[in-house]
């Protein structure tokens, strides 16, 4: 084979290497979502040995923002968090989809623990300042004005409604906070979505 053939084929070689990279990125940064997540209401409890929480939900034409500040008493060691999340099947009952169970310190020490989960916390931490490390130290945290990233959730979602529960405690069992949250999967406002993609 002449240069001229070699250098033809790896021309077409790189050709095609940069189309594929563009196509695997093109839904990445033209990303929508056909639905809106909006939360409905929240049930909490924290022990106030431990921690003063103070929990604000505001829903305004169908858009959800949620306020939280945190007040901790003292350094809280070895934290033990559990989520799991259900869609409505019946009314009033709920289906588990995902349950997990980890411990916080390894998920702030440890980049790649639960990718997931991770991905979430990290995108509250955008919105406030919550806990960083661990042991958690005593002091004041606050989440403001925070709405889902419905980039984030897969696009197969289907329109209902959920639950979202959550218990943070410690590893000898003494519960710190326990919440759930409800809220829907609204595809009625999936067409504002596609709008404000379209006029950019």
């Amino acid at each position: 084979m002449d240069s001229w053939s070699k250098m033809r084929k790896e021309v077409t070689r790189s050709c095609c290497a940069v189309a594929l990279i563009l196509v695997a990125l093109m839904p990445l940064t033209g990303a929508w979502r056909s639905f809106k997540v909006i939360l409905t209401s929240i049930d909490f409890e924290a022990n106030d040995k431990f921690v003063d929480l103070k929990v604000d939900l505001q829903n305004d034409s169908g858009e959800s923002s949620l306020s939280i500040d945190i007040k901790t008493h003292q350094d809280i060691e070895d934290v033990q968090l559990v989520v799991d999340f259900g869609l409505e099947t019946d009314k009033g009952n709920y289906s588990t989809l995902i349950n997990r169970t980890l411990n916080f310190c390894k998920l702030m020490k440890q980049r790649n623990s639960d990718p997931l989960v991770r991905a979430i916390y990290e995108d509250l931490l955008k919105h406030g300042t919550l806990f960083k490390e661990c042991p958690i130290r005593r002091g004041t945290y606050s989440l403001t004005n925070y709405n889902v990233d419905e980039e984030m959730l897969p696009s197969f979602l289907p329109e209902a409604k959920f639950r979202i529960g959550m218990m943070i405690s410690t590893s000898k069992g003494g519960m710190i906070v326990r919440s759930t949250t409800f809220g829907r999967i609204d595809k009625s406002k999936g067409f504002d979505n596609l709008k404000r993609f379209s006029l950019g």
